[in-house]
């Protein structure tokens, strides 16, 4: 008998998805990554159970349609929405698969690695496992559950590396039981208050929240680097629509406001955060006024930064937050290189360099020259990189594992 056009299908996405299956069960192997550590042990059984699952609803459709107990249609809508869970197994394949090919190349100028590092003391600070990092040629929209950071082509330096804390601060928030019920319940409260305007969802209301939130817990966590990198090199001032202009102005809104937040002593107002939010402000002033007609449905929608800096004090470990001490080591470096600037030398790494320092404190001492010396950043990137390294090398003879200068995944020898 002749299989019906269902049934070719199923056939092939069966297909698909045991290919999908199987390759997240290979042993790879490549020359300059191990890939048997975590965390891309757990990408590949997201893989492998996402497909799993996926299959066996497959097999169940197999079987109604053969006994002859689903409608036609019905078995049509059941086998569209299997594959379009099914696209989303098949391209997190593809991502993991094709950003270690990338990384085993190393033709990322060891950003990868140095974003592996800082999503490891993001985790380790808020007592979680870490995501792994792979090249992106494009905007991937970042979803909750994935545990999965994209460094962005051609992008990748280190005045972006800050940009990888988003999307962790995604799967920290989800991954923390007193984060998580705080973004539900914010997100059921404000959508409760937008009810009476124009048409809104549940869940779009929520994903806008989260995302505000992953930028309020990658300030939280790195401080005045994410906000520059996000004010000054991401949110884009010219998006397309008026629902995207306004998240723009919302999640800028967020980073500054948790700044403020976290500047107990007003240090990095009055070093950083004052001049970043005047060049914004400016910024903002010269867009044309958006149409009232097509204003964001969600643009009505306000998440106190106080409120929610207090939610991640009480939700995550003492030690994740980045505090005026941190900003103060950050001037401190910053200041000796203005100075070797100003005398027309090249500046030199900190001498000072401890075990106890972290990425994150490279990045702020970096943001505070560049915000000074805009014409500073190419020069900039190649110290910051090396000060980067000299970080990890001293965990390395602190014994916390030396890393050797390429592109790896945490862990990889």
């Amino acid at each position: 008998m002749t299989p019906s056009i269902l049934e070719e299908r199923i056939a092939s996405l069966r297909r698909n998805l045991m290919r999908a299956n199987a390759a997240s069960e290979q042993q790879l192997e490549f020359a300059h990554i191990t890939v048997g550590e975590e965390p891309w042990i757990r990408a590949f059984n997201e893989i492998r159970r996402n497909s799993a699952k996926d299959l066996k609803m497959l097999e169940a459709l197999v079987a109604e349609v053969a006994d002859g107990n689903i409608d036609p249609g019905q078995a049509w809508q059941s086998y569209s929405d299997i594959e379009c869970l099914s696209e989303e197994v098949f391209r997190e394949c593809l991502e993991v698969l094709g950003g270690l090919v990338f990384r085993d190349m190393r033709l990322d100028e060891k950003i990868c690695l140095f974003a592996d590092e800082l999503i490891k003391e993001c985790a380790k600070s808020v007592g979680k496992m870490p995501t792994i990092v792979i090249p992106s040629p494009d905007r991937v929209p970042p979803v909750d559950m994935r545990r999965i950071a994209h460094i962005r082509f051609p992008e990748w330096d280190v005045w972006t590396l800050p940009l990888v804390a988003h999307e962790y601060g995604r799967v920290a928030i989800v991954e923390t039981e007193q984060a998580n019920e705080f973004a539900t319940e914010t997100a059921h409260e404000a959508y409760l208050g937008l009810a009476g305007g124009r048409a809104v969802t549940p869940e779009a209301v929520e994903q806008r929240v989260r995302l505000l939130l992953a930028d309020a817990f990658a300030t939280f966590t790195n401080g005045p680097a994410y906000a520059c990198a996000l004010m000054l090199l991401r949110l884009d001032m010219v998006a397309p629509s008026p629902a995207s202009r306004e998240l723009v102005r919302q999640r800028a809104d967020m980073v500054r406001g948790v700044i403020d937040a976290l500047d107990t002593r007003g240090m990095i107002k009055a070093q950083i955060h004052q001049e970043l939010a005047s060049c914004w402000d400016q910024a903002i002033e010269s867009l044309p006024p958006d149409d009232a007609e097509e204003a964001d449905p969600l643009g009505a929608l306000a998440l106190e930064p106080a409120d929610v800096f207090s939610a991640l004090e009480q939700a995550f470990y003492p030690g994740a937050a980045y505090t005026p001490a941190h900003w103060s080591n950050a001037m401190r470096w910053g200041s000796d290189w203005l100075e070797q600037l100003d005398k027309g030398q090249n500046p030199a790494r900190p001498a000072d360099v401890l075990k106890t320092h972290r990425l994150r404190d490279a990045l702020n001492a970096s943001w505070y020259v560049r915000i000074q010396r805009p014409e500073w950043a190419t020069e900039g990137a190649a110290v910051t990189q090396e000060l980067c390294q000299e970080i990890i090398d001293g965990r390395g003879r602190g014994g916390q594992g030396h890393v050797r200068g390429e592109s790896r995944p945490p862990g990889g020898g």
